[in-house]
């Protein structure tokens, strides 16, 4: 079963971040239909459909990622240890999702010194690559967005298993082939 959550972590997180921005666009603002006002109760709602949908996704793609291994995860192929992280990078992810959302919290909510969201800005450029790299269709499309969010949450993995492999002198596959 623990394996089968782990496998549920990073699908979790790629639905999550979309959700969050269609909240933050959608739900708080006045521009775009449908037209509320932004209560707590109705982003609180909205937020709670959004981590369900997460999960029920992430339950899904993890059945399917899924794969026990008894050597331990870092005997995985590459590919599948973005999805089944080790306990380093899975430490690590958890510290850019966690920065992430304290981000948002600060920028989004209001919550928190703007200072603090100016400096975490600039700490979470190395994770917003992705996004910065479909920057020129996110400004027209809606998929470049929602792409490059997803694409930053395999980034953020990708980037726990590279420190895992330095940290724990493994090979890693990028310096290697």
């Amino acid at each position: 079963m623990r394996q089968f959550v782990r496998a549920m972590i990073i699908p979790f997180f790629m639905a999550l971040f979309p959700a969050v921005w269609y909240i933050n666009r959608n739900v708080t603002t006045e521009r775009l239909p449908p037209y509320t006002e932004p209560t707590t109760e109705l982003v609180a709602i909205a937020i709670g459909i959004a981590v369900f949908g997460s999960i029920v996704f992430a339950a899904i793609l993890a059945r399917f990622r899924h794969e026990t291994n008894t050597n331990g995860p870092h005997t995985l192929p590459y590919r599948q240890r973005i999805f089944q992280p080790d306990d380093t990078a899975l430490s690590v992810f958890g510290l850019f999702v966690s920065s992430s959302f304290v981000w948002a919290l600060i920028e989004m909510a209001g919550f928190g010194p703007p200072w603090l969201g100016g400096v975490l800005e600039i700490l979470l450029i190395p994770v917003a690559l992705p996004l910065f790299v479909l920057a020129p269709l996110a400004i027209q499309f809606h998929w470049a967005v929602i792409l490059g969010l997803v694409l930053c949450v395999l980034w953020m993995s990708f980037l726990g298993n590279v420190f895992s492999d330095v940290l724990h002198q493994r090979p890693v596959p990028v310096v290697n082939d």
